[in-house]
């Protein structure tokens, strides 16, 4: 199929006028909208479009060569007799070009006349303000005569839940406001300083200043005005800014990075919480950038090398006989690039970057492998406990690989119990009661995990098809002179006991916090004074040998 062919399955029946012009600027392809919209056929960009402000750029194609785009009014005669403007860009390799691709936009907007008298090359349509190349233009030149312009900053600013008000008032009701955005942005910054819009939602500053405090106050200035609703139509519509701050040259000293770490530090306001501004933080960027190169290396890894991840296994014991009752399942990762990552780093990645599903097929994959090989145990069913991440409670794939792995669990002789922490559940309501019921008919045990460091949802614990609960590691690692940890982890025992729910402790180190947890009748304790998490090995299952948990003073002293 041919690139016109390719590209018409795409654009013909698109909402806007499309061309596709080949390396001569002449007409090859054109939509729908684009025929309706002109009495007689466009054959070249010339035809179309005025281009003689390039006079002293260059011809079009080198003018795009150089910024990635180019914007013009259309001088041809339209159907609807409203002005229009061309933007032009690329199509294919930037380094062989051979097409350009245009489409066509009102340059007026009938609901909110724009920020500003006339639309120009390099303009945004909707708001009339500086387009993201313009943006770019501007910041080169102040960097390029520094030694003459005032000290400045850049500002990326961003509308909070903008999203939102689309979806729920539609896109007209957006632009209008958008608009109204720019020309309020507009009014507080001074004449001399620049702003264009740089995205749906985004604008970015070029803002002269002479003290720092000075970017503090006009942040404080944007945000406070912005708390106030926006009165439209009898309508009320509130939204609140982030804003993001970089200094030049201290924060970046190319028009690229000014723009990406105001953004990064746009970013960050949003992380914690919006509708505040953030100065760019260099160590902050550092650790996001670690981040995305270890969420790319556990991406590729998972898909290519897959041998790089394994399994630990912690032994669960009784507390009152020291028997072993079965072991939880720990996800270990050693890569050739960054050696060997906590979990603590690569699991909330791979749950943030739709990587979980990936990585929990990787470990029932293992799993499946070690209990083949294991006797079980000949008294009792023991138990393999594994982990679940929030948003695999409502995933209908995860939920068939969960079924078919607890089917494999049983053939072995081991019975499957998986992890929830609080928070989870307190995100998961919807359809939670029914998908646990479902797990737990399949005969998967539930336990919750973490136990008394969230929401403590006692009022669900009646209802919810719960086996176990799993006190979090604080409340036995804590000894006050009160004792107060002691009479928690009593009440929390007394009350899953008379809902018939199992109890283990987490976190148990040495022998005196073994005989706290007897003392105070807990069932299943779990911790590195009892066991580490460790490799595959048959004898796993076997009990706690006396003496092999260590008394706090030789765990001191050793």
């Amino acid at each position: 199929m041919s690139f016109e062919a390719s590209y018409r399955t795409l654009v013909d029946h698109f909402a806007k006028p499309v061309v596709i012009f080949d390396q001569h600027l002449r007409v090859s392809y054109t939509n729908i909208e684009f025929q309706s919209l002109f009495h007689r056929p466009i054959t070249s960009l010339y035809e179309l479009a005025d281009t003689s402000e390039l006079h002293q750029e260059g011809s079009v194609p080198e003018f795009i060569h150089r910024t990635g785009s180019w914007q013009g009014k259309v001088t041809a005669t339209v159907a609807d007799a409203k002005p229009y403007c061309l933007t032009l860009m690329p199509v294919g390799d930037p380094s062989e070009v051979n097409r350009y691709a245009g489409v066509l936009d009102c340059a007026i907007n009938d609901a909110e006349p724009s920020p500003v008298s006339e639309v120009t090359p390099l303009s945004d349509m909707l708001t009339g303000l500086p387009d993201r190349y313009a943006f770019h233009h501007e910041l080169t030149r102040r960097i390029e005569n520094q030694s003459v312009e005032p000290d400045f900053a850049v500002l990326y600013i961003d509308l909070d839940h903008f999203k939102d008000i689309n979806e729920l008032y539609g896109h007209s009701v957006g632009d209008r406001l958008l608009c109204h955005c720019a020309r309020q942005i507009r009014t507080i910054l001074r004449k001399e300083d620049f702003l264009a819009r740089v995205s749906g939602d985004e604008f970015a500053a070029i803002v002269s200043w002479e003290e720092h405090y000075e970017m503090h106050f006009l942040c404080q200035r944007l945000m406070r005005f912005f708390e106030r609703p926006v009165a439209m139509d009898g309508e009320y519509y509130q939204f609140t800014l982030s804003i993001g701050l970089a200094f030049f040259p201290e924060q970046g000293q190319t028009p690229q990075d000014l723009l990406i770490n105001s953004e990064k530090a746009m970013f960050r306001a949003k992380q914690q919480g919006r509708a505040q501004f953030q100065l760019f933080d260099r160590q902050q960027s550092i650790e996001v950038e670690q981040s995305q190169r270890l969420a790319e290396s556990l991406r590729r890894e998972l898909k290519q090398c897959p041998e790089h991840f394994s399994t630990a296994y912690q032994p669960l014991y009784s507390v009152q006989s020291g028997e072993c009752v079965g072991l939880e399942v720990l996800a270990r990762w050693k890569s050739p690039v960054h050696g060997v990552v906590p979990p603590s780093a690569f699991i909330p990645l791979a749950e943030s970057r739709g990587l979980i599903n990936a990585l929990t097929a990787r470990q029932f994959e293992i799993i499946r492998q070690d209990l083949a090989n294991s006797k079980g145990h000949k008294l009792f069913i023991p138990i393999i406990a594994v982990n679940v991440a929030a948003q695999q409670i409502s995933d209908p794939v995860f939920e068939r690989m969960l079924l078919d792995f607890a089917r494999d669990v049983r053939t072995s002789g081991w019975q499957l119990e998986v992890e929830l922490t609080e928070s989870q559940l307190m995100t998961q309501i919807d359809g939670l009661h029914e998908r646990l019921q479902n797990w737990r008919r399949r005969g998967i045990r539930i336990a919750i995990d973490d136990f008394g460091t969230g929401y403590s949802c006692l009022a669900y614990l009646h209802s919810l098809p719960v086996d176990k609960l799993k006190i979090d590691r604080q409340f036995l690692q804590a000894q006050t002179e009160s004792r107060k940890e002691d009479q928690i982890m009593y009440a929390i025992m007394s009350m899953a006991n008379a809902l018939g729910i199992e109890v283990l402790a987490e976190g148990v180190e040495t022998a005196e916090q073994l005989t706290r947890l007897k003392q105070l009748g807990c069932a299943i304790g779990q911790g590195f004074g009892l066991a580490p998490p460790q490799p595959w090995r048959n004898d796993l299952l076997a009990p706690l040998m006396p003496g092999s948990v260590k008394s706090k003073e030789s765990t001191l002293t050793s």
